[in-house]
């Protein structure tokens, strides 16, 4: 084995691992289950999302477990991401960054006659970070600070298969968990009163179900040879009311007295998810693709009501990568360079305003040995605006993930 393939994986690996953050991040988090993450596997970082309907040898595909079908090796994904968040108000702006792991996934071919196979995936699914402090909220609270973290995750297990030479199938079973907690002090200005904090913990667990399709027979279907790089896909994730245990700590009414915690026990809503894409690969080279993505979160219930700050969400993307020609030899000539725009109609309504968020990424694949690469991918965007005393996040999302095969640990005898 290349020694030099093991320092640099070594190195990767450890960079991956979770760490801490600075404290802060987007208010909006507050609300549902915080911001809901979308980037799919680490190709499709840097073209928004985009890859319903991308089946390939080269990745695991997150977004589809159909997209899983053309895996011919043993083959893992695991990503790393920092972002920065600048948020205004009409009061002024705060600046937040993070580091956070982005994924891990693991997949390996059974049949490739019949395009099965099997993969075991670990992403969050979502992020609650958010630090917010308001002054002089009436004549007795002076000072009121809270504090949001937690979130989401889920380990699915995914399997493939190609009943038809045109058509792919997938499933892929999610297993849901995580927790969150909002945290909040107020500070008084009679020092009669002393400071009072609360402490809420909410604990959540179950399953959802992604069923995907992938169609590459548009061209003998309608007799249309033109059409045939042109690939259509489909995913529906079921909605689910995950177990939820809530906790809340309140602070005793004197001195003497302890705190007192009260636990809830009940259901949180996840919604059903139904998505849509294509991709059309214009002389083997150039792919472009566009995905919908529509979730219907304004019928959820979170512990037996409705939140009013949940919306239906709603997700347009459209990505680019030109890929190196097949007799490309140098580091150089087999670069692929990735781009993509998305407009999301997020689920947060806040004060009866939908709250929406544009972006912009790119990013480049660089070769690492066969069947493998070094994905960096940047996004920029924009959520929201500081009308209806609301606010405007500018983030920046920046990843750096490694996709591989067992052939990268192959060692190749030298002539």
């Amino acid at each position: 084995m290349d020694h030099s393939k093991i320092k640099y994986l070594l190195i990767f690996l450890i960079a991956a691992l979770p760490t801490g953050s600075q404290a802060g991040g987007s208010a909006y988090s507050r609300y549902g289950f915080g911001d809901i993450l979308r980037n799919g596997d680490s190709r499709t970082y840097a073209m928004s999302g985009t890859g319903i309907s991308l089946i390939d040898d080269g990745f695991i595909n997150l977004l589809n477990p159909a997209g899983l079908a053309r895996i011919s090796y043993t083959r893992f994904s695991s990503g790393f991401e920092y972002t920065n968040f600048l948020s205004k108000d009409e009061t002024g702006s705060s600046f937040y960054s993070t580091g956070s792991f982005q994924g891990l996934a693991f997949a390996f071919p059974i049949s490739k006659e019949h395009g099965m196979v099997m993969a075991a995936e670990f992403n969050p699914y979502s992020k609650v970070r958010y630090g917010i402090t308001a002054l002089n909220i009436d004549t007795l609270i002076q000072e009121k600070t809270l504090y949001g973290s937690g979130g989401l995750s889920s380990m699915s297990l995914s399997i493939s298969a190609t009943p038809l030479n045109s058509l792919a199938v997938g499933a892929r079973l999610n297993y849901m968990y995580g927790s969150t907690r909002q945290y909040q002090t107020s500070v008084t200005s009679n020092a009669s009163y002393t400071a009072t904090t609360f402490d809420r913990n909410t604990y959540f667990s179950g399953f959802t179900l992604t069923l995907g399709a992938i169609y590459e027979g548009v061209a003998d279907l309608f007799s249309l040879p033109s059409l045939r790089p042109l690939t259509l896909g489909m995913t529906l994730t079921t909605a689910s009311a995950l177990d939820a245990e809530l906790k809340e700590t309140y602070p005793g009414i004197s001195y003497t007295a302890g705190d007192t915690v009260v636990s809830t026990s009940g259901t949180a809503g996840l919604p059903l998810s139904l998505g849509f894409g294509l991709s059309y690969l214009f002389q083997d080279r150039y792919r472009f693709m566009g995905d919908i993505v529509s979730e219907n979160w304004a019928s959820t219930e979170y512990f037996g009501s409705r939140p009013a700050d949940l919306r239906n969400s709603f997700r347009a993307s459209a990505g680019f990568e030109a890929l190196p020609a097949k007799e490309a030899n140098s580091f150089w000539k087999r670069i692929v360079y990735r781009t993509g725009i998305a407009y999301h109609s997020t689920y947060y309504q806040i004060n009866g305003v939908g709250i929406n968020e544009f972006l912009v990424s790119g990013g480049l694949g660089l070769p690492m040995g066969p069947e493998s690469q070094l994905n960096i991918g940047l996004q920029i965007g924009i959520r929201g605006s500081t009308d209806h005393h609301l606010q405007k996040d500018t983030i920046i999302r920046l990843s750096a993930a490694i996709s591989a095969s067992e052939i990268w640990f192959l060692r190749f005898d030298e002539e």
